[in-house]
């Protein structure tokens, strides 16, 4: 009895998940006619290309390098990236860092452009500590690389909401 109420249990909550429209996060369902996508960049080993496109073929997206036909071609710029100080301790040393990273990109179907040019940011603020400066360093490393997921995450929704 214990066996068929858990399987019951199970069933109904898969069938919920499925029936509201939830998929795994990291994963893009894009619109048929990009099934097929040419990856272009300025700086064709950028971090954030390869970030893209790792999610693209993880969402079963076929990534080509040059379009062909009627295939919808993304481009991405070079990403930029700063940093400022946001406010300043009782030592007069920065206390506030503010990092900001930004990308370009457009979505181009033949002569057509489709989205954009259009540049998404993302902002985030952390604490220094003259006291760790490599913890510090490793912290902005690791506080760079999700910005450029959530960058990537940003494209993929900007495709999945464009009108093709």
């Amino acid at each position: 009895m214990k066996l068929k109420f858990s399987l019951a249990f199970i069933l109904i909550t898969a069938f919920s998940l499925a029936g509201c429209g939830f998929h795994l996060r990291g994963t893009a369902q894009l619109p048929p006619a990009l099934q097929t996508l040419a990856l272009a960049s300025t700086d064709g080993n950028s971090d954030i290309l390869r970030e893209l496109r790792r999610s693209l073929v993880a969402s079963g997206i076929n990534v080509i390098d040059s379009p062909q036909g009627n295939t919808y071609a993304l481009a991405i710029g070079a990403e930029d990236s700063s940093e400022r100080v946001l406010s300043v301790n009782s030592n007069a040393r920065a206390g506030e860092y503010e990092l900001t990273m930004s990308v370009p990109f457009q979505l181009r179907s033949g002569g057509t452009t489709v989205i954009g040019p259009e540049t998404l940011v993302i902002e985030k603020v952390y604490l220094a500590d003259p006291n760790s400066a490599v913890a510090k360093a490793e912290e902005r490393e690791l506080m760079e690389e999700e910005m450029r997921r959530e960058l990537v995450s940003l494209i993929l929704r900007r495709l999945q909401s464009a009108s093709l």
